[in-house]
């Protein structure tokens, strides 16, 4: 995983695109429950004594999943649930970090919801479906607010094939941007929503927190960006899965007759692009 941080740029190519609508999924939690992602040391003891402080405050652990382990931390998901859950926030010392709290938002199985998203992905019909199916199997992986996918063509632009928000214009493959750099890095990164990792052209259309860019394609010709509406980061697992399913697209769109190129063209359209520079 990387982090960015760009320059600006206003300037984008002329056109609006109307990609393939896509609705964010809610996934509802029980009743008043709420998704508690925790950074706390990576020691024995360390959830236990979380657990016991929910405990102490009639705050239940509905589900737990963790996330990953790094450098003395570890990142956990709770759903909890419980009257006291502001009282027990406040009580945690300053070795537990809370990375983001979500009122119902539920917590699933990773298993079953890769499983869940694959079968979506892999029953498109077409090339545009693809890419619908897509945001839309990525945003029940991991939570965000919105999204979009967009796909490098042989013409200079970044064209959105399906996204979250109505209409979003077509953008300067060459120009500096998040976008552009996972696409020739071949890395997820990731970036605070509040610099211009994009024109203000998407920006003001899209939430100001934190996001995520995965690109897809051996020689990588689309990209997924997701958006969440505050800070709470994307980690590791969360980009693993969603670059896994990235590559699961790609072998779907190889089914419907996109090449797995550096600009994403249809074997039979690669001598009428723009090589790429």
């Amino acid at each position: 995983m990387s982090n960015w941080s760009p320059s600006d740029s206003n300037v984008t190519p002329a056109g609006i695109w109307r990609p393939e609508r896509v609705e964010v999924p809610r996934r509802r939690a029980p009743g008043d429950a709420h998704l508690l992602r925790l950074r706390l040391r990576d020691r024995p003891g360390s959830l236990a004594a979380i657990t016991s402080r929910l405990a102490m405050h009639g705050v239940d652990v509905l589900r737990l999943e963790v996330l990953g382990r790094e450098g003395g931390f570890a990142v956990d998901d709770l759903l909890v649930s419980g009257a006291g859950l502001g009282a027990a926030l406040a009580e945690f010392g300053p070795e537990v970090t809370v990375l983001a709290e979500r009122r119902g938002v539920d917590l699933v199985d990773p298993g079953l919801a890769m499983a869940e998203a694959c079968c979506a992905l892999t029953a498109a019909g077409n090339e545009r479906e693809t890419y619908r199916q897509l945001l839309a199997a990525a945003l029940g992986l991991v939570f965000a607010e919105a999204g979009f996918v967009s796909l490098r063509q042989g013409y200079g632009v970044l064209r959105p094939m399906a996204s979250t928000v109505s209409e979003l214009p077509a953008l300067d493959d060459q120009q500096a941007s998040l976008l552009c750099s996972a696409l020739w890095s071949g890395d997820c990164l990731t970036a605070d929503g509040r610099v211009p990792w994009v024109p203000s052209s998407y920006r003001d259309l899209l939430p100001e927190g934190t996001v995520a860019v995965v690109p897809g394609g051996a020689k990588p010709f689309f990209v997924l960006a997701l958006i969440r509406d505050d800070n709470a980061p994307f980690v590791t697992s969360e980009l693993d899965r969603l670059a896994a399913l990235l590559e699961v697209a790609v072998g779907t769109l190889a089914l419907h007759g996109v090449a797995d190129s550096s600009l994403g063209e249809r074997p039979d359209q690669r001598s009428i692009s723009s090589p790429r520079r």
